[in-house]
């Protein structure tokens, strides 16, 4: 008879897991799920139609992603459109006088109404107090600079309030308390706010921002209030719109609606413009090809087959900084007619002789590193020989002699001497160092 039990085993157990890889894996597969890149390769993400979607690496790490998603529902086209730049800056990364310069800038003489400095302000008062915002800010991690402009700023009237309720509402859509203060700016054609915001939340955590909210949330809140205070557009305040953008020289709505119908090749056939969201606009379409057709930026090859040229977008953009700058200079030289002239890339030979009257900076920061380091600082000489001239400089490109320049002028220009190695530093509006080369007087630059 047999000793052995039917129910008998022996277990033989494997190898134990890696419990720290499972988590790894699980942190991995939640930073997936925001948008952000991880060491897991997943197929990209597509659409319901089988295309790879839009979404920004981290795009949803932050707060704010909820509501981006929701806060342009409303919008439709008869909305009312807002402009918002953003700029992220890192104080590890930017001077340690970024944020002070920045803020006497945006507090700068002649941005007022009527003229006069301007006036920061915050959530709770009229009169903020920017040195005691700074002494708060010196140990954030980074802080946030917004431009709000309205593309109705003029007729909001109050933007102060207007900033203000918008601000309410982007802290409900973050959860969360903002220190912020706000200067008002109505030197120019589209009146508008920069807002300062502080790094930290509520908690005294670093604030970190949606990159989908940054993008678009933010932008649609803000033309959300400003439908709510103004109403829809009109039918005839878009066609107007539409009609002086035709000749334009900038970039305008026109060349994005444009740029969506071209091909990979840049190819606009105007057949494609009888398609049903673009019959209306198809005579004002096709106007603003034939003026891009004179200013060298696009060809009709044939009867209704027009290209569009590689750099459109670029040339256009430069030509819309330009007409800021003639209108900074015509401002500043008000009651003093002079004729004009712009210097191009390529008259390197051609030296200027002048005085340094005022500075004006393109008030348009970007969360993107790049856009940051094309920043341009305008200078504005008053020439000698009664020609007013303007002239668009960039990093390290063009430069002021010290025996030139005077002390009023020096500090007009932003400029101060670096130590013994022959340079000077220039300030960019956002209060960065911008180093420019000493040069034979002043030259143009790309």
């Amino acid at each position: 008879m047999s000793d052995r039990r039917d129910d008998d085993f022996r277990t033989r157990p494997g190898a134990p897991k890696n419990l720290g890889r499972g988590y790894v894996s699980q942190v991995l597969k939640q930073v997936g799920k925001a948008g952000g890149k991880s060491a897991v390769r997943r197929p990209a993400l597509t659409t319901g139609k089988g295309r790879p979607t839009d979404r920004r690496p981290g795009s949803r790490l932050g707060r704010g992603h909820t509501a981006a998603r929701f806060a342009g529902q409303s919008l439709t086209p008869f909305s009312r459109r807002v402009t918002i730049k953003t700029l992220l800056v890192n104080h590890r990364q930017a001077s340690p006088q970024s944020l002070a310069k920045h803020l006497r800038y945006i507090e700068r003489d002649g941005v007022g109404r009527d003229g006069e400095p301007g006036r920061a302000y915050g959530p709770q008062t009229d009169a903020a107090d920017l040195d005691s915002f700074k002494g708060r800010c010196a140990d954030d991690r980074h802080h946030f600079r917004f431009i709000v402009a309205p593309e109705d700023g003029a007729a909001l009237d109050d933007l102060r309030t207007y900033t203000r309720h918008l601000m309410t509402r982007m802290e409900a859509d973050l959860g969360t308390r903002l220190e912020w203060v706000a200067v008002d700016h109505w030197n120019t054609d589209n009146p508008h706010t920069h807002v300062i915001v502080r790094g930290r939340d509520d908690t005294g955590n670093d604030l970190i921002i949606s990159g989908d909210y940054i993008a678009d949330g933010f932008r649609h809140r803000a033309a959300q209030l400003a439908t709510e205070w103004l109403g829809p557009r009109t039918e005839l305040e878009i066609e107007q719109t539409l009609r002086r953008e035709v000749e334009q020289e900038r970039w305008t709505s026109l060349d994005r609606m444009l740029q969506r119908v071209a091909d990979e090749d840049r190819r606009v056939p105007t057949a494609r413009l009888d398609e049903a969201d673009l019959r209306r606009h198809r005579l004002l379409l096709i106007g603003r090809l034939q003026h891009l057709q004179r200013m060298g930026l696009a060809e009709e090859r044939r009867p209704g087959d027009w290209t569009v040229h590689a750099d459109a977008e670029r040339t256009l953009r430069t030509l819309g900084e330009r007409g800021d700058i003639i209108r900074t200079m015509q401002r500043a030289m008000r009651g003093h007619p002079r004729e004009l002239a712009i210097f191009e890339p390529g008259e390197q030979d051609r030296t200027i002789t002048g005085r340094v009257t005022t500075k004006g900076c393109g008030d348009r920061p970007s969360v993107s590193p790049d856009s940051r380091r094309a920043a341009r600082k305008r200078d504005l000489p008053a020439q000698r020989d009664a020609r007013q001239r303007t002239l668009r400089h960039a990093r390290r490109r063009v430069g002021l002699q010290p025996r030139t320049v005077e002390a009023g002028d020096r500090a007009a220009a932003g400029t101060a001497d670096r130590g013994d190695d022959a340079r000077n530093v220039g300030v960019v509006g956002d209060g960065t160092p911008e180093p420019v080369d000493l040069m034979a007087g002043l030259k143009p630059c790309q």
